[in-house]
């Protein structure tokens, strides 16, 4: 499903595009270089943290495909993918400071320099265009999470329930113990005073 509506989103991005720019300018929104840079700077930092394989298993998570799954793996796996996001972002950032610095230092020759602005705004583009994508992933695993601390409250609600009813029965049971011993001392009482007499 997942994958459907982000096939789907791409789709209407592109249809978009070509009814306003027309098709032959939907190649200046490509540029494979900026976008290896985000992709690599995102895995990089994942590698280093330790999360790769959590960031992998946060979509078959989403997905549904690993139904049985911990409270500690869905939260490595959210961790993950909001690093990622996070990442990309700031890669994003550094790569526009690197354009500036490539325009500054061509700003005399006016075709250069604009190629460069192009690239710089697409940085950005790129970066926020995963982190859309990324959104509902992230949203499933926190649903999850909350499903999943839900689960032992209500397991210790009804544990503490079951523990009331019987504290219950306990005191129903002494009640009946001490009338029933009320009412023994009564009768012996009766008993020895019809001896006496």
């Amino acid at each position: 499903m997942y994958m459907m509506i982000a096939i789907g989103l791409v789709i209407v991005v592109l249809i978009v595009a070509a009814v306003s720019w027309g098709l032959g300018n939907l190649t200046m929104l490509l540029d494979t270089p900026s976008f290896l840079m985000l992709l690599i700077i995102g895995i990089s930092v994942l590698l280093a943290s330790g999360l790769g394989k959590d960031f992998l298993a946060a979509f078959c998570i989403a997905l549904g495909r690993e139904k049985q799954t911990g409270l500690r793996e869905r939260k490595r796996a959210a961790e993950a993918v909001e690093l990622f996001a996070r990442a990309v972002r700031y890669g994003s950032v550094f790569g526009i400071a690197l354009q500036f610095i490539c325009i500054h230092s061509i700003m005399g020759e006016e075709g250069k320099w604009m190629v460069h602005l192009s690239v710089l705004l697409l940085l950005p583009l790129y970066a926020y265009a995963m982190n859309l994508m990324l959104l509902p992933i992230k949203s499933r695993l926190e649903l999850g999470i909350i499903e999943c601390m839900q689960e032992p409250e209500e397991d210790s609600m009804a544990e503490a329930a079951w523990h009331g009813r019987e504290e219950e029965a306990k005191g129903r049971r002494t009640q009946r113990e001490v009338s029933d011993g009320g009412e023994g001392e009564e009768k012996e009482q009766r008993a020895a005073e019809e001896k006496e007499n």
